[in-house]
């Protein structure tokens, strides 16, 4: 079993966990613990479609570096078994992606989540960041020279593998800090219902967008041939990033796109001269591309502007709301936004909230309702009265 070398003073090597037998017995070890840390990395920068290429854990004291790449799906269940265990505290920081690719690559739920990026910003900590809390809090600095790496080359350096597994070493410390911090704030209760409403969330595929096109900086001022010409090459250029398996702006930048639309060349030569194209895109896809630019389909019609209505009282409502709102979250030294965001002040705004346990139907959050209540339920009451 490979090894990288230790990264934090006292700290066993991490270990790679590479196969079946690896992961049942990395499962029987943490089996006799009731609280990990985990990360994931993914190789989104490289790729036309992220997967899940590592995933870090640690106890505290070792950790554990397993290579989901060269793991099918059956040697991994006992490892997302023990991840559905809410038994086992899973420690966190920012964990909203990694709990979608969790979901998506291992078809697994997180039970049992404390995110630490969620406890610092309830603790009112402004830079809430992994390598910010640590240094912080801890004194440790990250190296975040590889946060761009590629964790899908095998083999990996022994250098990438130790800055993947720094991410874990101390998030057991942080955890400790941030939650003596909430008790004594008496806010874990609160800490404890956001993650448990962040294990909630689920992978969502994008659905293809035949416009996608139109959102790209400096196309709404095309027009006829020129858009048409657009459409053309970003579809081609989607057809071809995903049958080579790397991300779009490899295939051809957007800056390019846009000026092949644009000013398109009259042959070959001049394609392979046109910056941002060269020799070897021409020579491998000059014919397609030539075709694309000499008669491209008609591209997809535009969607009709759908007219705004502005709902002045309403919008009245939500300010008077973001006031009252802002009072209560500057007297805990806490974001506003934490404390509700936009979209809850629609709600509010939406119901009319006469209790406040109507009000935790419209926040989503007991924690959140009960802040507020004092504030928003009369104001609330006051306009159902005079409407």
């Amino acid at each position: 079993m490979g090894e990288v070398g230790s990264v934090v003073a006292g700290a066993t090597s991490p270990r790679w966990v590479r196969s079946q037998a690896e992961v049942a017995r990395l499962c029987e070890e943490l089996g006799r613990v009731r609280r990990v840390a985990v990360d994931l990395e993914s190789n989104g920068f490289h790729v036309y479609r992220a997967r899940l290429c590592l995933m870090q854990i640690s106890d505290g004291t070792r950790g554990w570096l397993v290579d989901t790449l060269a793991l099918d799906p059956p040697a991994l269940r006992p490892l997302g078994e023990l991840l559905e265990d809410a038994g086992t505290e899973k420690v966190m920081h920012g964990a909203d992606y990694d709990l979608r690719m969790l979901d998506r690559e291992m078809g697994v739920t997180v039970r049992g989540l404390r995110d630490t990026q969620l406890a610092a910003q309830l603790c009112g900590v402004p830079a809430f960041g992994l390598a910010s809390l640590l240094e912080n809090e801890l004194g440790v600095t990250l190296d975040k020279r590889f946060q761009r790496a590629d964790f899908g080359l095998r083999p990996m350096s022994a250098e990438l593998a130790a800055y993947a597994a720094a991410d874990v070493l101390h998030l057991l410390e942080l955890e400790d800090r941030l939650r003596r911090r909430l008790d004594d704030l008496g806010r874990v209760g609160w800490w404890l219902e956001e993650c448990a409403a962040l294990e909630q969330v689920r992978w969502e595929e994008t659905p293809p967008d035949p416009l996608a096109f139109a959102r790209m900086r400096g196309a709404s001022a095309l027009r006829g041939a020129a858009r048409d010409r657009l459409a053309a090459l970003w579809a081609w250029r989607e057809a071809r990033a995903a049958a080579e398996d790397v991300p779009p702006f490899r295939v051809l930048n957007p800056e390019t796109l846009l000026r092949l639309a644009e000013q398109p060349p009259a042959d070959l030569a001049a394609l392979a001269a046109f910056r941002g194209v060269g020799r070897g895109v021409s020579r491998r896809h000059g014919r397609e591309l030539m075709e694309l630019v000499t008669a491209p389909p008609a591209a997809p019609e535009r969607r009709p502007a759908q007219p705004f209505v502005r709902d002045r009282e309403s919008e009245d409502r939500i300010k008077e709301l973001r006031v009252l709102r802002d009072e209560v979250a500057a007297g805990l030294a806490l974001d506003p936004v934490i404390v509700a965001p936009r979209a809850v002040l629609e709600a509010v705004v939406e119901a009319l909230p006469v209790s406040q346990e109507d009000l935790e139907g419209c926040t989503g959050r007991r924690w959140r309702a009960g802040l507020l209540a004092a504030a928003v339920v009369p104001v609330c009451r006051a306009w159902r009265a005079g409407s």
